[in-house]
């Protein structure tokens, strides 16, 4: 199997806070017209809540209403059967968030994913356990400056094999990477004020 990496760091304007549920089901629904999908045709990663290496907005941090952003993504290459989203303060290598199981039609994750197991708003996706023991999104909070980075994976399998409600953020994550046909990123900062 040949694995694409694809970092792409892409301005796409920021502060947005649309809770509009993106096409992250089955039932055929598209993304809001007004955000457009980067040009080009490779995988990719943007948010209109969050510009490529600016800081997050304060909604998405332990600050603020701790929800997760608005994630928009093109469509991963041939044989891509589900998504995975994993973000990871990568100033010390922590896993915040590890969302996965979301079906191949989606076009990224609605803001304020459900902190479920199989969020009602993400129809088909789990979610594992966050570092601090709550079930889903966990935003930056640090008290200096540190690097977060959304990573996007394009999976070979529609479910997560061997993944339960128990599969801990260190079980999914190799799991993940094993079945990685290509992944797309988008990067913050953040500091507490």
């Amino acid at each position: 199997m040949k694995r694409i990496v694809l970092v792409l760091l892409v301005a796409c304007g920021g502060g947005g806070s649309d809770d509009k549920p993106v096409d992250a089901s089955t039932d055929g629904s598209s993304i809001d017209a007004a955000i457009d999908a980067p040009a080009g045709g490779a995988f990719a990663l943007t948010s209109p809540m969050l510009t490529a290496g600016a800081m997050f907005d304060a909604a998405n941090t332990c600050n603020g209403a701790n929800t997760s952003p608005q994630l928009v993504w093109t469509a991963g290459p041939a044989g891509t059967m589900s998504y995975a989203v994993v973000l990871t303060d990568k100033s010390n290598n922590l896993v915040h968030w590890v969302i996965y199981d979301i079906p191949a039609s989606a076009t990224g994750l609605p803001a304020n994913v459900e902190k479920a197991y199989l969020p009602n708003n993400v129809t088909g996706a789990k979610q594992t356990l966050s570092y601090q023991a709550v079930r889903g999104y966990l935003g930056p909070c640090p008290p200096v400056l540190h690097t977060y980075e959304f990573v996007v994976y394009a999976l070979d399998v529609a479910t997560l094999p061997g993944a339960t409600m128990a599969t801990t953020r260190a079980q999914a994550t190799p799991i993940i990477l094993a079945h990685d046909l290509a992944s797309a990123a988008l990067s913050g900062t953040y500091m507490q004020p």
